[in-house]
């Protein structure tokens, strides 16, 4: 691994969460955000509800900035860092992207060692990422992401 890339690879998300995707995405759109894409009303393979309401992906200059509206009566690991407020947006993880399935495997694996846990895990076909409990060394979740290029 690139030593400039840290511990966990190259940053390339910022992960915010807000009480109302809508006012999350005007903030970011006044701070000159490109939108890439917006999925409301999120359902499993069989429509129910699951415990993102919304999410939406942009870039800010070279950075993805990833926006989630987590179901508010669900428990999640979204909760405890959304805003007072539904027009704001709070800094919930870094993400730190790996090029293959094996370079995500060994960081997961050298963060278990190191004695990380994981708050949370999950893959889809083109995808696996998983936040590393991160917030009581830095205030903030640390994901690391293996993404196909068109799995956004």
């Amino acid at each position: 691994m690139d030593a400039a890339a840290g511990a966990f690879g190259p940053l390339f998300q910022i992960g915010y969460v807000t009480r109302d995707i809508r006012a999350g995405l005007a903030a970011l759109d006044a701070m000159g955000a490109t939108r890439l894409d917006l999925f409301e009303d999120f359902r499993d393979t069989d429509g129910n509800p699951v415990m993102i309401r919304a999410l939406s992906h942009l870039m800010l200059g070279n950075v993805e900035v990833e926006l989630i509206e987590p179901r508010p009566d669900w428990p999640s690991v979204y909760i405890a860092a959304l805003p007072e407020r539904s027009d704001q947006i709070a800094l919930h993880h870094l993400g730190y992207r790996q090029p293959d399935v094996k370079a995500w495997e060994e960081v997961r694996e050298r963060a278990l060692a190191s004695g990380l846990a994981i708050a949370m895990e999950g893959a889809t076909p083109r995808a696996r990422f998983a936040y590393l409990d991160t917030c009581d060394s830095v205030g903030h979740f640390t994901e690391i992401v293996f993404r196909e290029e068109a799995a956004i």
